[in-house]
């Protein structure tokens, strides 16, 4: 079913997406894959990026899901087997660009996605354009497109499909949508199964106990697996004590921020999104803190937030505008990526980019240090490239932006590079 003739608005009219939002997501794709190269030829990528590479490729060549920096299946990790569709693509263009391509797209979808579902609940055209345009100016979904390949990148775009299904009453597309989520990570099980059980009460019953009993089954099946594996995932410790609460208040300060406040219209409502708000907020300490705003950790929070915001606006067309202004101000000025005033993309070190392409061509094995994750995104395509095991202070400490911008045109041939300046990771730095 095309996207743009999933059905017509409870309010009869047409519920396709505006010509602005696809306007919108185009120069948003461009915009940051542009940025996603530019952060690539950087070697700025993180090993996540180069993992998801190398099981997909492994897969193509029928080794399984196994890649050389989890040292082990990646679906042992994490119950991410939705992106085996992504198999073929790969197999056809084995590179990381592949991914970042993918990644963008589905980010710059969900702000479609996100108008079809206004349109859907009756709102006008106006307010569809204005949510689908927020939601890809918020830092959170500008944060999700910069960062790491992961699967929660998809999660905004599946979520949207899904409401808009629901909404619908649509039994089999909103199934296959909650499958597809459920097969992104093991927590959409448990979310889905709570999403699943309001639906069954408040909205369509067999919708509802459909999708809790398929999250059941698959987070059943999930943990079974794991059980005669004998591996366990990837995940923080919870516990009941918050770590950092006024962090953690800040950053979900900050993404209600960036739709304008907008969901508190919801009321009681905004309950339905405890467990939400829990898995990030109960979390022991990671290896990083969870709670930023742009993190695939908020993803499934970034989606509930958006969708909420979306429904007020079909709602009541009057915050419409303050949803707008308040994604606008936020990705202005707590942006988390490189498009924030007075920040510049990452001068580009041609030779380190081509010793790590080279990597990738080595016909035997070759262990690529911690502090070179960047190296093993780009070679990871190979099955000969493993990334060294985690080690105390093994990692790189280049600030994670670039600020010069004499040193950014200097490398494009405008201008002089700057004196005593050289290279940390695309950042300049006062050279030793």
């Amino acid at each position: 079913m095309r996207l743009g003739a999933v059905s017509r608005s409870a309010a009869g009219g047409p519920s396709g997406p505006t010509r602005a939002v696809v306007v919108a997501a185009a120069i948003f794709f461009a915009a940051y894959l542009a940025l996603a190269l530019n952060k690539l030829w950087a070697l700025r990528y993180g090993a996540d990026t180069g993992t998801f590479l190398q099981w997909l490729v492994n897969e193509a060549h029928g080794r399984g899901s196994w890649n050389g920096a989890e040292y082990r299946p990646h679906l042992q990790v994490h119950d991410s087997w939705t992106l085996l569709a992504l198999v073929p693509l790969v197999a056809l263009f084995p590179y990381v660009q592949t991914l970042l391509v993918v990644q963008v797209l589905a980010v710059a979808s969900s702000g479609i996605a996100l108008c079809v579902f206004v349109r859907v609940c009756g709102g006008d055209a106006r307010s569809a354009s204005f949510a689908g345009i927020a939601f890809l100016l918020t830092p959170a979904a500008q944060g999700l497109a910069y960062g790491n390949f992961l699967e929660n990148v998809f999660v905004p775009l599946l979520a949207t499909l899904g409401a808009t299904f629901v909404r619908l009453r649509r039994f089999w597309p909103a199934l296959i949508v909650a499958q597809a989520l459920l097969g992104l990570k093991e927590d959409e099980a448990l979310f889905l199964m709570w999403f699943g059980a309001a639906c069954a009460l408040w909205w369509d019953r067999r919708i509802g106990w459909s999708v809790a009993g398929l999250a059941l089954l698959n987070g059943a099946g999930f943990a079974i697996a794991e059980h005669l594996h004998g591996a366990v995932p990837s995940i923080p410790a919870y516990g009941v004590h918050v770590d950092m609460p006024f962090v953690k208040l800040a950053s979900f300060a900050a993404l209600l921020a960036s739709f304008g406040f907008v969901p508190l219209w919801l009321g009681r409502r905004l309950l339905l999104a405890a467990p939400l708000v829990a898995e990030v907020a109960f979390n022991k300490p990671w290896a990083y803190d969870i709670s930023r705003v742009g993190t695939h950790w908020m993803a499934p929070l970034l989606a509930a937030t958006a969708i909420g915001a979306a429904f007020a606006v079909a709602r009541n067309r009057r915050l419409a505008v303050p949803l707008l202004a308040g994604a606008l101000v936020c990705a202005l000025f707590f942006n988390d990526t490189v498009l924030k005033i007075g920040r510049w993309p990452y001068v580009v070190d041609r030779a380190a980019f081509a010793h790590a392409r080279a990597l990738g061509g080595t016909p035997s094995d070759v262990v690529i240090p911690r502090s070179d994750e960047g190296a093993y995104a780009v070679a990871a395509a190979s099955l000969h490239v493993l990334l060294a095991r985690s080690r105390p202070n093994d990692m790189a400490t280049c600030s994670p932006y670039n600020r010069d911008a004499r040193a950014f045109f200097a490398s494009l041939g405008i201008g002089t590079w700057p004196a005593n300046t050289a290279l940390c990771l695309g950042v300049p730095v006062p050279a030793k």
